[in-house]
């Protein structure tokens, strides 16, 4: 992975999110030799955040704490606000 400083950076941003993206690589930002951030392309967090989100919903679930299951109709009800 690349590391640009902050400083560095800011002159070169357009080019570097350029270069994530089509290359799917990351590239960190630091500060006084301490990384601040990492850059990702779109895709990749997209992605990241699928799985994140699926293993925050398996952990939930081994604790019992999925609630339980509403049928499409109340759904619907609910969430337009029609009544019963």
């Amino acid at each position: 992975m690349d590391t640009y400083p902050i400083t560095e950076a800011r002159n070169k941003l357009g080019a570097l999110a350029r270069q994530v993206s089509a290359e799917q690589k990351h590239i960190a930002l630091s500060d006084r030799g301490q990384t601040m951030a990492v850059l990702i392309s779109p895709a990749e967090l997209e992605e990241l955040e699928y799985y994140r989100a699926t293993a925050e919903y398996l952990a939930r679930k081994a604790r019992g704490e999925t609630g339980t299951a509403v049928p499409h109709d109340e759904a619907r009800r609910r969430v337009l606000g029609e009544a019963s």
